[in-house]
């Protein structure tokens, strides 16, 4: 596994077409200091120690959900997908990853989050198209709970292995700062760092997809209270969770659901 970092300096002068090219050739981009100290300030704020929730489990308040709506980055996540997103799935955490495999290896295993076939029933996941997006709200130091990406690795076939440790030697850190955000491929390969510190890292992870790219089973519509008081440009990426086409792995359009 190589020791080499991702040179954050690169995306400080990026423009948006160029943050656009960089997402198609490398499978990732950050976004520098998307979020302000004091939206991050009210994020711990709100949690109040909840080490973690899914959003479908639990809508967050409107600190962390004014993530959904950032300009800066939904202005790249459609130039990369199109203007009509849905916004499918959110998870805050306070990320420890204490067993000693993990921290021997000093990351998790190399995996995608793309899941066309989820043992546990979940489809969020199964979408053709879609990209998460990390928003980290410390900063992530080499032993601080790094992002590891293997840059291009998005355009690899799909074979649907679990694990895919073979990518380990193109492995690369993405050393966020506190308040940055960094888009990735539904596809790309990619790990969580440990903490050898002990201390937590806090992040949020919210996935986009395409209006176009269904789930390829049903999954659950957001609350329509959450919905009905949304703002209009919010309402819009909430609703029609089961909207659009069913397209599998390989490109094949599924029986439509009912």
């Amino acid at each position: 596994m190589t020791d080499s970092n991702v040179d954050r300096s690169t995306f400080e002068v990026l423009s948006l077409g160029q943050q656009q090219q960089y997402y198609s050739e490398n499978g990732f981009v950050l976004l520098p200091a998307v979020v302000s100290p004091e939206q991050m300030a009210r994020i711990a704020a709100e949690v109040g120690g909840s080490q973690r929730y899914d959003f479908a489990e639990r809508w967050p308040g409107p600190a962390l959900e004014g993530l959904i709506c950032n300009p800066r980055l939904l202005g790249l996540v459609r130039r990369c997908y199109g203007e009509d997103l849905r916004f499918f799935k959110a998870v805050y955490a306070e990320w420890l990853y204490p067993d000693e495999a993990t921290l021997r290896m000093g990351r998790q295993g190399l995996h995608r989050d793309y899941m066309p076939d989820p043992e546990d029933g979940d489809f969020r996941n199964s979408c053709v198209s879609w990209c998460n997006v990390g928003h980290y709200l410390i900063d992530l130091e080499a032993d601080e709970g790094p992002l590891w990406v293997v840059p291009g690795s998005h355009r690899l076939a799909w074979t649907g292995e679990r694990s895919l440790e073979q990518c380990a030697g193109d492995a690369r850190r993405v050393l966020a700062k506190a308040g940055d955000a960094v888009v990735f491929h539904n596809r790309t390969v990619h790990a969580g760092g440990v903490m050898r510190s002990g201390r937590p890292r806090p992040s949020a992870f919210l996935s986009y997809r395409p209006a176009w790219a269904a789930p390829l089973g049903r999954v659950p519509e957001w609350p329509t209270p959450v919905v009905d008081r949304a703002s209009p440009p919010l309402r819009a990426l909430l609703a029609g969770q089961n909207d659009g086409l069913r397209i599998d792995a390989w490109g094949l359009v599924q029986d439509q659901q009912e």
